[in-house]
């Protein structure tokens, strides 16, 4: 049995971003956070490090309500953490210190030449403003899938302050499953949502956050319509197109603060303004249909549902469209390169969903 206490900031679903201080000690293998179990086993506990130096341990495992982590507050707590940590969390913190020398050469290299345009700027901004997109693919290549969740935690906590969320309910429970059929294997842990608002919109933040609005439950006569949108939207995330569009709106100053793991960085802001001002090329439109309907294909669900949907938006009458269609323009051309493809891509073995739309709808209000 472990007694050892040792100061750490504590990150969980409803806290301040900064985290909130706590005390911590490992008990009989169990991980006890202010005298209260944690209810995880220790194996489904990661670690990572972040932090300016690449020095600053996060021990980091999910609940259904979210992302949960601790941090040793300094170096004497740093050094409890790692006397007192059992197996098979001891072996993750091994490697995870061998790993961050490799971290912060890249990084530093990543730091080099983010400091050659800025030390330069009146002979490359130029070139920064007409290659400014391909700069952001680069630096987005130097930033973790940890740091890119902890963006998406910041971004989706902007977001949706004041909306009214849930992850019950039968509508709710349908976008899980689809989503979830629609993401098997992927690198990310999403985390679906619906939202009580009447617009027709869905939205995914980069690190796996969803959220679709009641108002496109309503407007879809099928699960296969919905599937559509989810396929499309969660190739936004699994590509990076919504982070690097981010990055691209942010600035390299807020690149270079995510490849640094300073997530808290000022650079970084208020990141759900750039979230709902992001609009995707018409490239990255078509890299995520296509890659949605390789993922609807993989799934064994119908594709037609995602052109039918964007399709019947498009045509929808009236001045102002529905707010997807403010992020994903449906053009008439884009519906016809979807149909070419699907037509390339061959018939698939597809069953249909197994919920009654109807019923759905009449629970989701």
């Amino acid at each position: 049995m472990s007694m050892t206490e040792f100061d750490i900031t504590y990150y969980a679903p409803g806290f301040p971003a900064h985290g909130n201080k706590a005390r911590a000690s490992f008990v009989d293998g169990s991980l006890v956070i202010n005298g209260q179990e944690v209810k995880v086993p220790l194996s489904e506990i990661g670690v990572t490090l972040g932090g300016f130096d690449h020095k600053q341990l996060y021990l980091f495992w999910h609940h259904e309500e979210g992302r949960y982590a601790i941090s040793p507050v300094d170096g004497n707590a740093l050094e409890q953490l790692q006397k007192s940590t059992p197996e098979p969390l001891a072996g993750l913190l091994k490697n995870a210190v061998k790993d961050a020398s490799r971290k912060a050469r890249r990084s530093h290299f990543g730091l080099g030449v983010l400091g050659l345009f800025l030390l330069l700027p009146l002979l490359l901004a130029g070139l920064v403003v007409w290659q400014s997109h391909s700069i952001a693919g680069w630096a987005a290549g130097y930033i973790s899938i940890e740091n890119e969740q902890k963006l998406g935690e910041m971004a989706f906590q902007q977001a949706t302050a004041g909306m009214k969320l849930r992850q019950g309910g039968m509508d709710a429970a349908a976008v899980r499953e689809i989503g979830s059929r629609l993401t098997q294997g992927s690198k990310y842990k999403y985390q679906w949502y619906v939202a009580e608002d009447p617009s027709i919109n869905a939205f995914a933040v980069p690190g796996g956050y969803v959220v679709v609005n009641t108002g496109l439950i309503q407007a879809a006569d099928s699960a296969e319509e919905v599937a559509g949108v989810l396929a499309h939207e969660v190739q936004h995330v699994e590509l990076r197109h919504t982070l690097k569009n981010m990055l691209h709106s942010l600035g390299l100053r807020a690149a270079l603060a995510l490849a640094l793991g300073d997530v808290g960085s000022s650079a970084l802001g208020n990141v759900a303004a750039q979230l709902s001002e992001l609009r995707f090329s018409r490239d990255l439109e078509s890299e995520a249909d296509k890659n949605g309907l390789a993922a609807l294909r993989n799934s064994g669900i119908a594709p037609q549902g995602m052109v039918r949907f964007f399709d019947k938006l498009r045509k929808q009458e009236g001045a102002t469209p529905p707010a997807l269609l403010s992020t994903h323009p449906a053009s008439e051309d884009r519906m016809r390169v979807l149909q070419e493809m699907i037509k390339e891509q061959g018939a698939w073995p597809a069953k249909p969903l197994p919920y009654d739309w109807t019923i759905v709808k009449s629970t989701s209000k």
